[in-house]
């Protein structure tokens, strides 16, 4: 069976049969990947005006230290996972292919004895050792202990929340992530903060605010999991210790990974403040804060798509997995493309949001910018690795990406400052992209590339030549109002290039699905 028997299949919502199984994923991944491209779009403008509140309210040293704080507890936290929050995925969606929901829920039961026992480890960790850390990275004030103290309680509950969305994740039921993470927990930060400065509790304020609202998503994902793994449902086949075992062994060697793979993400961010000062840091975390807006988009795929790979890739369905990974790829191409260019023109005046000082993070902005172009690019290739079964590679992945990354920074830095650890970012961002573009292709025979990718590429160098002539009648550096106008012309520029040069048969199916949802919603 070629790709062409398998497409219309695939984008017709019918059956298709390979290996006397019926599976049809193109309208299931996007409806959730619309699900939470609208949690994206929240949590973006909520993180970002959390980010422009704190600028405009702390000291940039402070801000500073904030970043550093948090960038400590998110990797205490990730590795208190032990790599649970991927095994839980993708065993709760393969048992649930196979009918039991016990066994699923023993994989999530499994998880969350073993998590929240590390993350308790890790909280006391992080209070015992905090001076020690403040003495390295932070001011090594009263205050910075203080504070990063208070911030390691939310390490259980930042692991509680991250497993019961791997749980909803596995159960393909993306709207309840977006309730408990992108709602839930950002709007709740949003105002519990704004009430911390306005009566003058500074960092230690903020920061309290941030555990609360860490408590209240793991809370909200808490009832949500249980609304889908409910007891009541039926089972075909009993739990059994080999579902523990199981779990355990696909997920303890990601535990090396996810600690890597955070420490990967801020890597530059913590070195910085080795090599800097906290001033640096708070000018390189506003850009970095900005620059990886784009991310979440690709994370509104992903999170998608990650269960669907684990799935077919169980099932054999290696055409349609392929066909789904071009697909999907794309797609993420296509809606990173315009942020990332708004992200290049308009550098200067998006850093001016945060105030005037923080223009000394612009082109360190570009360059991050770039280096989410780069990861966009490539596609979920770093999840077919992971949800093929191949751990133990993406550790490798990670550890050579690291292994630039920080090598570049010691070099970039001392010279550079915050262009010098953006650099390294985007050094790293190559070789780990190239790396698992590699190995798909190596194990598996497939890769995300086709000619739809020329279509978005030439409507975006369109958009931004208009930008750019605009820009000489339109001054983007005398406002918000001028770089929302500019904004707005490229975006419709953009869009109306996509239109003009054709939209892929895959993508016509997708607006039709759409349309159809929405007519259904309108008649409701």
């Amino acid at each position: 069976m070629s790709a062409s028997d398998i497409q219309p299949a695939v984008l017709e919502g019918q059956a298709m049969s390979e290996g006397d199984e019926s599976v049809t994923y193109l309208p299931q991944v996007a409806k959730g990947a619309m699900i939470n491209l609208s949690g994206t779009v929240v949590r973006t403008l909520l993180a970002f005006g959390y980010t422009i509140l704190l600028a405009r309210t702390l000291p940039v040293s402070d801000l500073g230290q904030y970043f550093l704080i948090l960038t400590i507890v998110n990797i205490l936290g990730l590795a208190s996972t032990l790599g649970l929050d991927f095994g839980v995925v993708r065993y709760v969606a393969l048992y649930v292919g196979e009918g039991s929901f016990q066994k699923a829920r023993q994989t999530l039961r499994t998880a969350l004895l073993l998590g929240l026992a590390t993350g308790i480890v890790a909280m006391g960790i992080a209070i015992i050792a905090a001076p020690s850390l403040a003495a390295h990275l932070l001011s090594e004030t009263s205050q910075s202990v203080t504070a990063l103290r208070l911030f390691a309680i939310s390490i259980p509950f930042w692991v509680g929340a991250r497993l019961f969305n791997a749980t909803t994740q596995g159960m393909h039921c993306m709207h309840y992530q977006v309730f408990s993470r992108d709602l839930g927990e950002q709007l709740s930060k949003l105002v519990l903060t704004g009430i911390a400065l306005a009566v003058g509790a500074g960092l230690a304020g903020v920061v309290m605010a941030n555990v609360a609202s860490v408590a209240l998503a793991m809370l909200l994902s808490m009832v949500f999991a249980l609304i889908v793994m409910r007891p009541a449902r039926e089972n075909r086949a009993p739990a059994t210790s080999g579902t523990s075992r199981e779990i355990l062994h696909y997920s303890f060697p990601l535990a090396f990974s996810n600690i890597l793979g955070m420490v990967l993400v801020w890597i530059d961010m913590l070195i910085m403040g080795y090599l800097g000062t906290a001033t640096d840091v708070g000018f390189y975390g506003a850009a970095l804060r900005v620059g990886v807006v784009s991310s979440a988009i690709f994370l509104a795929f992903t999170t998608v798509f990650t269960p669907v790979i684990s799935d077919l890739y169980n099932r054999h369905f290696s055409q349609q997995l392929h066909l789904l990974y071009k697909t999907v790829s794309r797609w993420i191409f296509i809606c990173t493309l315009p942020m990332v260019l708004l992200q290049l023109l308009f550098a200067d005046p998006i850093m001016n949001m945060f105030g005037s000082q923080f223009a000394a993070g612009s082109k360190a902005l570009m360059i991050l910018a770039l280096s989410q172009l780069v990861n966009a690019a490539s596609g979920p290739a770093g999840y077919m690795v992971l949800m093929s079964g191949r751990s133990r590679l993406e550790l490798l992945n990670i550890s050579v990406a690291l292994a630039i990354n920080a090598a570049a920074c010691f070099l970039l830095i001392p010279q550079y400052g915050v262009v010098g650890a953006a650099l390294a970012n985007l050094a790293a961002s190559f070789a780990i992209n190239l790396m698992r573009a590699a190995q798909v292709w190596f194990f598996m025979r497939m890769h995300a590339y086709n000619p739809g990718y020329l279509k978005p590429a030439l409507a975006g160098a369109a958009a931004a030549i208009v930008a750019d002539q605009a820009g000489g009648f339109i001054d983007a550096s005398t406002g918000p109002a001028q770089v929302i106008a500019l904004a707005s012309m490229m975006l419709l520029v953009f869009l109306a290039g996509i239109l003009l040069l054709g939209i892929d048969a895959e993508d016509k199916a997708v607006l039709l699905l759409v349309k159809a949802r929405l007519g259904r919603n309108g008649t409701t």
